[in-house]
Formats: structure tokens, C-alpha cells, sequence
């Protein structure tokens, strides 16, 4: 015996072989109606860092602050979203409706 440890098999890099698996009788599964698209949700809002719609809810406080959904970026408190005109501190912009 020698003192040399046994060697690894080198790995192949080749493609490995290909399986074919037995065919069956071939049948087309049955299709379910598609279910009507949702209505596309308006926002009213767009964020400034991300892009991102939301809209702010009438039943929330005045100091409540107001983050993005997507990102979790701080835009304002919801006083700032409703004064006429918005601060320019504001970090959203309102979208432009059709």
C-alpha cells in the first residue's frame, strides 16, 4: 500500500444522457373559462422614489404618516396629501387622470 490517498473520479462536464420516459395516449386537459380581469384599481397618488400608485383612505387622522407600499419609503403625513397645494416636501405625486 501507498501512502497516497485515492484519488477522486474527475467529473464530467458533458451533457448528461438523455431520459426518454414512455409516451402515453396524449389527451387535451379540459380548459376552465378564464376568469374575468379585475377592474384596474385607481390611485390617486404616485411615489416618488419607486414609482409605485396607492391612494389615501378618507377615515385616516391628519398626523398619521404616510408610507409607500413598495418600497417603505416615509412620503408625508396625510396633511401633507391633503393640503391645496401639496408642499413640496411631499415625496408622491398625484396622478394624472383620464
Amino acid at each position: 500500500m501507498s501512502d497516497e490517498p485515492k484519488r477522486r473520479p474527475i467529473l464530467s462536464l458533458k451533457n448528461p444522457p438523455k431520459v426518454v420516459l414512455p409516451e402515453g395516449p396524449k389527451k387535451k386537459p379540459a380548459r376552465a373559462p378564464a376568469p374575468p380581469a379585475p377592474a384596474p384599481v385607481q390611485h390617486d397618488w404616485k411615489c416618488k422614489p419607486c414609482g409605485a400608485g396607492f391612494s389615501i383612505e378618507a377615515s385616516l387622522a391628519d398626523d398619521v404618516v404616510i408610507r409607500c407600499p413598495s418600497c417603505n419609503a416615509k412620503l408625508g403625513t396625510v396633511a401633507d396629501f391633503r393640503a391645496d397645494p401639496p408642499p413640496t416636501k411631499l415625496r408622491a405625486r398625484p396622478t394624472r387622470r383620464a
